[in-house]
This record gives structure tokens, sequence and C-alpha cells, in this order.
């Protein structure tokens, strides 16, 4: 509650339970205290099913067990055969623990025990005037696969005759939401009865669409593919690096990138991909004007007439990379993420891209790109790396088309 940590549980939970027909109607997020049996007992009076994370562990602040035991008058009691687990937990790892953590192996009388195998603390199902109460921890790497291995398939009993929920997802990249809607929405209605919704980022919009009938589905998505074309990055949860890996990889073709103001996160994103070891070649971090000239072959005079904010040395930079390595296809940026440094005709959120190709018949091109970007440094480097990606994407596109 003080935004030092991110909750992830309720995107988690939900992606969850989507495809069994069923959605979170409400969440709340609460420090430790008193008010979680206040809300808890809001709860019980309009949900059937409540799930609860976090609070479980041995530390003073985990008091969650405590509270739901109490609001719903099942004392706790000691399971010996969770402290026998909790023992040997701490003993396989010669750690001597504090007693505290013993205070794990309590659990309200009549509670179903969840096993937690990544963790000591216990999660329980306690089923209370009618009502399923889930308590799980709240680490991730516990939570996870106990919902899935424990919780998903109780929840399954509860609701066999659940519609399913069909969603698909289309990430479009250089248009708004508001675009998005004006060219597909009136069009995709009159296909029949399809929920529509629409997930803006800087220069990006998820286009989600959920239905129960199959045929409607893919009705629905030829017609958004015809319409937005290349727009369309990626499906759910694919990620523009994921693409860019996968397009390289089927036309064997190698990647090289060329970065200053991104600071490597280009490359960063690449690597995150399984299998990009077969497409990725090299990759330059030339923050300084001496590291372009150095690395890259850029020019000095070129620095000097043009500065290293612009489109010659973005140039110079991507066909440096893509002799240097040797690669097929080469993206260079250079750019200004402030907050300071920008001037009346090269602002703030100044950005310059390059993309240098070798083509199958060895001639060299080089494109260049200026862009405008949010002049908040982050936000910034993220917009910048997606546009180079979006570059070495459609660069592929149109080499597999060929």
């Amino acid at each position: 509650m003080l935004g030092l940590v991110q909750n992830s549980h309720l995107g988690y939970i939900s992606q969850q339970l989507l495809p069994l027909g069923l959605r979170v109607t409400r969440q709340h997020t609460i420090p430790d205290g008193q008010i979680i049996a206040d809300v808890l007992a809001e709860a019980l009076d309009r949900a059937d099913f409540i799930l609860i994370t976090g609070g479980l562990g041995p530390t003073s602040d985990d008091i969650t067990r405590q509270l739901v035991a109490t609001q719903c008058q099942a004392p706790l009691e000691l399971h010996p055969e969770i402290l026998q687990k909790i023992q040997t937990y701490f003993a396989k790892r010669q750690i001597t623990p504090p007693d505290s953590v013993n205070l794990q192996a309590l659990i309200p009388k009549g509670a179903q025990v969840l096993e937690n195998k990544h963790g000591t603390a216990p999660g329980f199902i306690l089923l209370y005037q009618n009502k399923h109460i889930v308590c799980l921890p709240g680490p991730p790497s516990e939570l996870y696969p106990m919902f899935e291995t424990q919780v998903l398939p109780m929840i399954k009993k509860l609701n066999p005759q659940s519609a399913v929920l069909l969603c698909r997802t289309f990430r479009v990249y250089g248009m708004g939401e508001s675009e998005v809607q004006q060219r597909l929405e009136t069009r995709l209605l009159a296909l029949g009865s399809v929920e529509i919704g629409y997930c803006a980022r800087s220069r990006e919009v998820d286009l989600r669409l959920i239905t129960t009938d199959t045929v409607l589905l893919e009705a629905c998505s030829q017609l958004v593919q015809a319409t937005l074309g290349d727009s369309i990055y990626g499906q759910d949860e694919g990620s523009m690096e994921s693409v860019v890996v996968k397009l390289a990889a089927d036309q064997q073709r190698l990647l090289a990138t060329a970065e200053s103001c991104t600071g490597g996160l280009v490359a960063h994103r690449l690597t995150n991909i399984p299998g990009s070891s077969a497409v990725f070649h090299s990759g330059w971090v030339t923050y300084s004007n001496d590291a372009k000239i150095r690395d890259l072959n850029v020019s000095p005079q070129t620095l000097e007439s043009h500065g290293a904010v612009s489109a010659q040395t973005a140039s110079e930079m991507a066909l440096g990379a893509l002799e240097k390595s040797g690669a097929n296809l080469a993206v260079a940026l250079t750019g200004i993420a402030g907050p300071e440094g920008g001037t009346e005709s090269k602002p703030v959120g100044t950005l310059f891209l390059a993309l240098a190709e070798k083509h199958a018949d060895g001639k060299i091109s080089c494109k260049t790109e200026e862009k405008r970007l949010v002049p908040s440094r982050e936000i910034f480097k993220l917009m910048a790396s997606q546009a180079a990606l979006d570059l070495f994407r459609r660069a592929l596109l149109g080499a597999s088309k060929l």
C-alpha cells in the first residue's frame, strides 16, 4: 500500500478464470490490519467465492489467518503434519529458523489445507455460510502453482456448466484506440454479439474481443486482420521482440543493434527471448561521441555538422553495426531522453532511428525515421526500443512477402 510493490495478482487470477467463463467482479487492495476482517465481512454479503492472497507468513504483520478464523468463528488449530514439513524445509537447507515460523502450521478449524511445495506457508479453503473462502500466500512463485493445481480444479467442479468465454487480443502498433475503434467497432458489432475492449499505451493499443461463439470470433478476427494488416504485431501475449526473433529465425537472418539513448534496451529485450542466440549477432551501446567514432566508424564531421542526435548519425551508426557484425539487418537509435538536453529544433523526446539492410544481391540500403516521443526518460526508452523492434519487424515482414 506504500506503492513500493506492484500488485500483479489481479491480472494473473483474472486470466486464469476467464477461460472458465468467470470474471473477478471486485478487488480490494488493503493493508495488513483489522480492515481484512471488515472487507471479508462485506464480501460475504455479496460473493459466493472469495480469494484472499497474502498475510500467511510468520511475521507480526501476517494476520490474515487469525482474522479469517475470528470472522468465520473457526478457531485456529495446530496441524502437526504441516509443522513437520516446515521443520523439514529448513533442516534440508541447514537453517535454524525462528520459532515464529511455526505459526504457519495454524489453520482455521474445518478448513481444507492447500499444500505449498515452493514455500513454508500453506493455504487453506474454508467453507462458511455456504461461501468458499480461499487463502493463499502472496509470493507469486508460491501462489501461482497452488492456484493452478489446487484451486482451479475446485472452481471447475463448483461451476461445471459455465459457458466458456473465448478471448482474443490483437496487439496494434502505430495507432491510437480512437482510430482503431473508428475503423472497426461498428463493423464488428454488425457481425454479432461480441464484447470489444481497448487498452491504450503510447502509440499502441490492445484490441480485445470476447464471445462464447467460436464462429463469430473467427469472423471478427478476420475482419480485424484485414482492416489493420501489418499494424497488428501480435496476438494475445505475443511481444514485439518475440515476433522479431521468430521472423528472423524463420528467415535465418542475423540482427545487430547500435544504441545510444536506449542504453542497450533493444538488445536486452531481444535476448530475453528463447532462441535469440540464433538470430542476434552483436550489439553496441555507444553513448558517447568517442564511442560512436571508435566502435561504429561514425564520422567526426557528421557529429560536428549534424550532432549526435540526427538522422545522419543514426544512419552511420546502423551502417557501422551492419558492417562490423556481418548481420543482415542493423538498427540504430540516438535521441534525447531528458530531462535536460533538448533544444528548440530537437526538444526532449526527439528520437532518430535508422535501419541498415544487406540484401540478397549484396546491396546495402539504409533508411531513417524521426519521432517525437514522451519526454519522460523511462517511457522514452521503452517507446524508442519498441519503435526499433518494429523497424526490424516490418523489414522482416517485407522480406517474407518477396
